[in-house]
């Protein structure tokens, strides 16, 4: 049996995550409840070591690759991520002594695979340690793909992808910042406290709170404590949610009194982000696939004191469940996309999605945008929007709507943004990217559709 320490539970969480397509920041979240006994820096190093093996897998890989015996396909899962936990703390982690990183992978590979594993692992590492500074990845010079997508930890494909559409400067550039660690910013609950005496409130807890500079409600923490720390988040003050995000809200720009759509709205962030601009006025339909999506709204919205949500199940790109006839003043189709602008808190999706993807959700966002045209009434808006920053997903799917519905035409986000975020509008569409902006990658487009 594994003993339960953070290298343990985090070799659990890696396995996780691959084979049961579960999302790293749920399984840490899930531990820490688990394991109370943990300290603040046992949970640091655990979730420094998750994210850090997710982030530089490719890396990681490629040098296991080229140490190990045995063909890199034929390593089960359990012992690949074992080398790639001590792997990660001999190249990344220099407060780490290369003693503990080996002799823990050991004692793990012990536990899954007897003597013959810890064999394994402890002659990986001990000669990948022998060779640390002698070590050669692909030459820039012979392979710019190849390179990047090695040293930068990113698939080859994505990394080709960028390389036609932006250039090598530039591919660096976004990778690079892929991997870094985001900043965590936060949404002041404008319902029950300013973002002024909020910001007043973190600093009497010795935080370090700055008032973001482009949303009216964002929060930028710096050097923040982990989030199951986070002092009055259970008291609905503030969520977490990142500054391009929240401004997705803003182009939407809800109005009082109003009745709303949110047509993809789990986790639910925009939904309440939605209900505070509407000061708790109106009607809010938050619609998703799944009961356990529908609860994780509801626990938000009860938390931040939001009346004004009615959450059903249902599906986006189909008929909705609601009475006949019933149209809204607004819709917001936050689609499900690829997710490739928020790479640097999700590092897992690199791995996970798949270039075929790409095609396979554009035409699901084209199918939902179709099917919520009919519930807009007229003169209303529909704001299609996405966290990613591929033209096949964002572009292409609008411009693509827009022919098929004459009805609709793009709307001038400009009249709803103040001038300082101006900047990230480009041919009539909002867009961020980390590289440039130091926030997700969103892009959105604002439809309104026209009377007789």
């Amino acid at each position: 049996m594994i003993r339960k320490n953070p290298r343990a539970i985090c070799l659990d969480i890696l396995n996780r995550v691959e084979e049961a397509d579960c999302h790293p920041d749920t399984l840490l979240t899930d531990s820490f409840k688990q394991y109370r006994n943990f300290t603040s820096l046992d949970r640091a190093f655990l979730t420094e070591l998750t994210y850090g093996v997710l982030r530089w897998r490719g890396r990681l890989d490629w040098l296991i690759r080229h140490f190990s015996k045995i063909p890199f396909e034929k390593i089960e899962l359990g012992i690949l991520n074992t080398l790639r936990i001590g792997l990660y703390q001999i190249l990344f982690l220099s407060k780490t002594p290369f003693s503990a990183a080996v002799n823990e992978s050991v004692e793990l590979a012990k536990s899954l695979r007897g003597k013959g594993g810890a064999g394994f692992v402890n002659a990986i590492l001990h000669s990948i340690l022998r060779e640390k500074e002698r070590i050669h990845y692909p030459d820039f010079g012979e392979n710019p793909v190849l390179h990047i997508s090695v040293v930068q930890s990113h698939p080859l494909w994505l990394v080709r992808r960028w390389m036609e559409e932006y250039g090598v400067e530039e591919t660096m550039k976004i990778c690079m910042v892929n991997n870094q660690i985001s900043a965590l910013t936060l949404r002041n609950n404008t319902l029950r406290i300013s973002r002024k005496d909020l910001i007043e409130k973190l600093r009497q807890k010795e935080l370090n709170p700055f008032p973001c500079s482009f949303s009216e409600e964002g929060i930028l923490l710096m050097d923040p404590p982990p989030t199951s720390e986070l002092p009055f988040l259970k008291e609905g003050l503030y969520i977490i949610q990142d500054e391009a995000s929240q401004l997705v809200t803003s182009i939407f720009d809800p109005k009082p009194g109003e009745r709303i759509l949110d047509a993809c709205a789990a986790p639910g962030g925009k939904t309440t982000h939605i209900a505070q601009r509407m000061e708790n006025g109106g009607e809010i339909y938050a619609l998703d696939l799944t009961k356990g999506k529908l609860a994780q709204i509801e626990e938000i919205y009860q938390r931040l004191g939001i009346k004004i949500v009615k959450a059903m199940k249902g599906d986006a790109a189909y008929a909705l469940p609601i009475p006949k006839g019933m149209k809204f003043d607004r819709i917001l189709a936050d689609v499900p996309c690829s997710g490739f602008g928020t790479l640097r808190r999700n590092p897992d999706l690199k791995w996970r999605r798949k270039e075929e993807d790409i095609g396979r959700l554009a035409e699901l966002q084209s199918s939902i945008l179709r099917n919520l045209a009919y519930y807009v009434k007229e003169g209303g808006i529909l704001v299609y929007s996405t966290c990613t920053v591929f033209h096949e997903e964002n572009e292409d799917v609008v411009e693509k709507f827009l022919d098929g519905h004459p009805e609709f035409r793009l709307d001038q986000i400009r009249d709803v943004l103040p001038e300082k975020c101006h900047p990230f509008i480009k041919n009539g569409y909002f867009k961020t990217f980390p590289q440039r902006d130091g926030m997700d990658g969103f892009f959105v487009a604002r439809l309104k559709k026209l009377g007789d």
